[in-house]
């Protein structure tokens, strides 16, 4: 379970720059998909360990269960999917997340300082946090406004008190301009 939980955190470290490149204000509003890949998981893996919880659910005590199925069910609704090989996010960006979302500035999450630079065709993104103690290095290539690629790095401490890397790339691509049943994020 341990070995899963860190694959969920490098997974949401990873999508800083994945996040951030969704949002670059000449990209169009509307659906959006991201797919994160994370080098090292063996084919199927991930989704794999998705498939041994939903079996382990059988057996669980009924509040423990329920609060497991809530949990899917969110991650459902939020357009959010264990892959093959990573996790495939779909996202709703209005216009004003887009006007809103500061790609290039210094705005980050509280104990994190962010740092970023443009690039042709990009940008270079890094980011920086005390609780949890991490750093995130990524590159942002975009292909026009409804496409993108990144690459990240993430550092942090592992569960043995030793740091752990893990990379990460991923596209974005533009799915249209209805957003179905996925809510619009909310960007800050």
């Amino acid at each position: 379970m341990r070995k899963t939980s860190t694959a969920t955190f490098f997974t949401l470290a990873a999508l800083f720059a994945g996040h951030a490149c969704a949002q670059k204000p000449d990209l169009q509003p509307g659906l959006w998909q991201l797919d994160l890949v994370i080098p090292g998981q063996a084919k199927g893996q991930m989704a794999g360990m998705m498939a041994q919880m939903r079996a382990r659910m059988a057996s669980m005590p009924p509040e423990q269960r329920k609060a497991l199925e809530k949990s899917l069910a969110d991650l459902d609704a939020s357009g959010t999917e264990v892959t093959d090989n990573g996790v495939r996010i779909q996202q709703c960006i209005t216009k004003d997340d887009i006007a809103r979302y500061d790609l290039l500035g210094k705005k980050a999450p509280d104990s994190c300082t962010r740092t970023s630079s443009p690039t042709p065709g990009g940008a270079k993104l890094g980011m920086t946090c005390t609780r949890p103690q991490m750093a995130v290095d990524g590159s942002v290539k975009f292909q026009g406004d409804k496409a993108y690629t990144f690459e990240s790095v993430a550092t942090l401490t592992g569960p043995d008190g030793k740091p752990m890397t893990q990379k990460s790339s991923g596209s974005g691509k533009w799915l249209g301009s209805d957003c179905g049943k996925i809510k619009a994020a909310l960007v800050k």
